[in-house]
């Protein structure tokens, strides 16, 4: 192939060169449609992300009897962390629990220890939310527990909804990559009917259907690595704004993913996917009309 490259690269640049309002429509349609999928993967990992710290937050409160002991608080600590599916057990006093409540609802409440009616408590935090229910079941069997929140049905609702809105995120990015592969393809097929006589004569000097296809790869690669890196510079700018804006609104609401790993992300993902989709549009085109051209 060395000796060819400079032939190939040189029907690259009369392709590009020859029609250059075609190339810059080219060029756009492949920018909107990395564009969109750009927009369908801040969705997604924003959703991900969303999903993963909400669900990191679910925990099982075990309240404690009043009576039980120091030693027995730390028995049953350890009994707890030996559940394979438990991730850390914290354990909250009745003042500390007091402090805390006196601060979410920024009120004092002048009592001494012995008028504290809140009892000591256990918060567990597991690995997996989907087995909240079962950790609970075996926290109920031991000694020492009076009672234990986790809001099982609550829980249950939140990861289907988590799970129904993932699998549409994911469904939309599959769908933009297919509308971006298609573009690009039908791009490229243009180029090559425009173009037909030429590669007629090329098969008729004995020229291979590799030789042939080299310029119209080179070209598909150029389409999606332009529109990549043009999508990916709009969608990371507009990321990056609206970003702070919600941050700097809504801090604690909606925890969004880091504007500058979402743009490595971003840039990563829409070059990969304009150079495979640029390929596989160009060689896709090409052979079908190798193949029509020798029936």
């Amino acid at each position: 192939m060395g000796r060819y490259t400079f032939f190939f690269f040189r029907e690259l640049w009369i392709n590009l060169s020859r029609n250059p309002l075609m190339t810059a429509a080219a060029a756009g349609t492949s920018v909107v449609s990395l564009l969109t999928l750009g927009i369908s993967l801040i969705l997604v990992y924003n959703i991900n992300n969303l999903s993963g710290e909400i669900t990191s937050q679910v925990e099982i409160r075990a309240f404690v009897k009043k009576d039980i002991g120091n030693y027995q608080i730390k028995s049953l600590q350890d009994k707890i962390m030996k559940i394979p599916q438990v991730r850390r057990v914290e354990f909250i006093s009745p003042d500390r629990a007091l402090d805390k409540l006196q601060e979410d609802l920024n009120i004092d409440l002048d009592m001494g220890p012995e008028e504290n009616p809140l009892p000591p408590s256990l918060v567990i935090r597991v690995n997996d939310p989907r087995q909240i229910g079962a950790v609970a079941d075996q926290i109920k069997e031991m000694g020492g527990v009076e009672e234990l929140l986790y809001g099982e049905s609550i829980i249950r609702s939140l990861l289907a909804v988590s799970f129904v809105v993932k699998s549409l995120g994911y469904l939309m990015t599959m769908l933009m990559a297919i509308g971006a592969l298609f573009t690009i393809m039908n791009t490229i097929r243009l180029t090559v009917i425009a173009r037909r006589n030429e590669i007629r004569t090329m098969q008729l000097v004995g020229a291979t259907s590799w030789f042939i296809r080299w310029p119209f790869l080179l070209e598909g690669m150029v389409f999606g690595t332009v529109g990549a890196l043009i999508s990916a510079l709009f969608v990371s700018s507009g990321y990056f704004l609206l970003s702070a804006k919600i941050h700097d609104s809504l801090p604690f609401v909606f925890p969004l993913v880091d504007s500058g790993a979402m743009s490595r992300i971003i840039l990563f993902i829409l070059l990969l996917s304009g150079i495979v989709m640029g390929l596989a549009g160009s060689y896709i085109s090409v052979s079908k009309f190798l193949s029509e051209g020798n029936e």
